[in-house]
């Protein structure tokens, strides 16, 4: 599978996990989700190559940055 369809299936099970969380984003990091918001936001909150799934399925991506002060933005997978 690829990154994107691994951070699908992450998600999905973090869904099933969580019930009430159908909308916002799923944070995934090593192929396991481990975290939710409500939309996509504040890349410098996240370390970078972490992932986000939105319920659309659509991956993101957090770029630049450091582990330290966090990512500078989100890029489409």
């Amino acid at each position: 599978m690829s990154a994107a369809q691994d951070a699908r299936a992450a998600a999905e099970a973090w869904r099933a996990r969580w019930p009430g969380h159908a909308g916002g984003v799923v944070l995934v990091w090593s192929g396991e989700g481990y975290g939710w918001k409500n939309c996509l936001r504040d890349a410098g909150h996240e370390r970078p190559g972490a992932l986000a799934v939105d319920a659309d399925g659509n991956v993101y991506r957090a770029e630049g940055g450091n582990d330290l002060d966090g990512a500078s933005v989100w890029v489409v997978v």
